[in-house]
Order: C-alpha cells, then structure tokens, then sequence
C-alpha cells in the first residue's frame, strides 16, 4: 500500500466517522455544512468543489493546476 493509498483511507475513515458520531450527537453533517457555505459563499463553494473534482478527475493540465503547482514547488 503507498502513502497515498493510506491517506485516502484516513480520509474515508474520517468522513465516516464523524458523519456516524453527527448522527449519535445530533452535529452538523458535512453535507449540512456544505448547504450553510452555499447559503453564504454561493459562488466561492460551488468554484471550490467543481475545482476539487476537475483536478482530481486530472482535467486541469497540470502546468496551470494550483494543487500541482504547488506540490512540484515542494518537491524541490
């Protein structure tokens, strides 16, 4: 398993989780705090979603591609 495998893991294990103990506790659920951004930041919540999905999908080259971008500077 890479890192990346792993964290991908942790990320669907936290979702999971804290939606399961927003149901217990009577929380926010993500979906419901999304509802809220959208309420208030409509076109700054829908631009970060659709940017999140086009770049995981690989859609954005990635010499223009924020996340890239920044990851190669990291690297070096």
């Amino acid at each position: 398993m890479r890192a990346s495998d792993a964290a991908w893991l942790g990320i669907a294990a936290g979702v999971a989780g804290y939606e399961a103990a927003a149901v217990l506790r009577r929380w926010e659920l993500l979906s419901e705090a999304t509802d809220r951004y959208r309420s208030r930041h409509p076109v700054l919540t829908q631009i970060a979603i659709a940017y999140l999905a086009v770049h995981l999908l690989r859609a954005i080259p990635r010499r223009v591609d924020p996340l890239c971008r920044m990851a190669e500077r990291a690297r070096r």
